[in-house]
């Protein structure tokens, strides 16, 4: 591949494209181009701080500067890549953007789309669940693996969007158990609340991840009410991350407890979908 033409042919799209990542095709190959984005409020970052303080949780902390995200991510990628993990090949990296090979239409296309069959939107999520566990085998972490940065290409799971790195924050179990908590957070985004899909995609999980993340994620999701009084006063704004928080708090918690106050539920919910409110579409 001619990475000089590549370079001139990308850079010349992105004088006029302005979205955060987008497709082309260059020697009848799709590639994904990602550059830089927004640097986001200053409250979050400010106001995650202080949960951190008042609740001694260390899944509340503030994202990384933009500009840092893509050199990080490019290391990542290049890592996961030499590991055997099914991660895109990082084709350019620049200063401001990324060129990377395509994995696939993502988890989520298949999951909103009405001519997938119940049973093959089932065979997918618990290949994706075998994939999460086996890289939580290899002690790596995705750090958001929501299901729209999950991919499917008919026969295997790959993972893309690498960018946020929650191991400058945490501990290795810590970003493995956050990852728990954000994926079985999409899985009540894209299914009812009562698709028994829900519950088989996450035993699938536990049955082949490390027993040790596991537990940490069901501790994590147990302690997630020491914010709730800051945060109670925001539950009329949060909306369905609310509701899907909860629900996915409330299933991993009974994992451990099947028997939870009405009001701590309120509050579990509240403080989970503000945290992460910000890492779905």
């Amino acid at each position: 591949m001619d990475s000089y033409a590549l370079q001139q042919h990308v850079e010349e799209l992105l004088s006029r494209q302005k979205a955060r990542s987008f497709s082309t095709v260059w020697q009848n190959q799709k590639l994904w181009i990602k550059q830089h984005e927004a640097k986001s409020a200053i409250f979050l970052p400010l106001f995650t701080r202080l949960l951190k303080k008042l609740s001694s949780n260390p899944l509340y902390y503030p994202s990384a500067e933009p500009k840092q995200c893509l050199k990080r991510e490019a290391t990542r990628l290049t890592l996961l890549k030499s590991r055997g993990i099914r991660v895109p090949q990082v084709v350019l990296s620049h200063d401001n953007y990324l060129v990377m090979t395509d994995l696939g239409p993502s988890i989520k296309f298949f999951l909103t789309d009405a001519n997938i069959s119940v049973l093959e939107k089932q065979h997918i999520l618990m290949a994706a669940a075998a994939a999460l566990a086996q890289l939580h085998q290899q002690n790596r972490w995705h750090g958001r693996p929501a299901l729209r940065d999950i991919c499917w290409d008919g026969e295997h799971i790959g993972f893309i969007d690498f960018e946020e790195d929650p191991h400058q924050h945490l501990s290795i179990d810590q970003c493995m158990a956050r990852d728990v908590l954000i994926f079985v957070h999409g899985l009540y985004r894209y299914l009812p609340a009562n698709d028994p899909a829900i519950l088989l995609t996450i035993s699938e999980y536990q049955r082949l991840a490390p027993g040790r993340v596991w537990r940490e994620a069901l501790q994590i999701a147990e302690k997630m009410w020491l914010a709730y009084p800051c945060l109670l006063t925001l539950r009329t704004v949060l909306g369905k991350d609310g509701r899907q928080a909860f629900l996915a708090l409330r299933q991993l918690r009974r994992f451990n407890n099947p028997r939870r106050s009405p009001l701590s539920i309120i509050l579990l919910s509240v403080v989970m979908a503000f945290v992460l409110a910000d890492q779905f579409d």
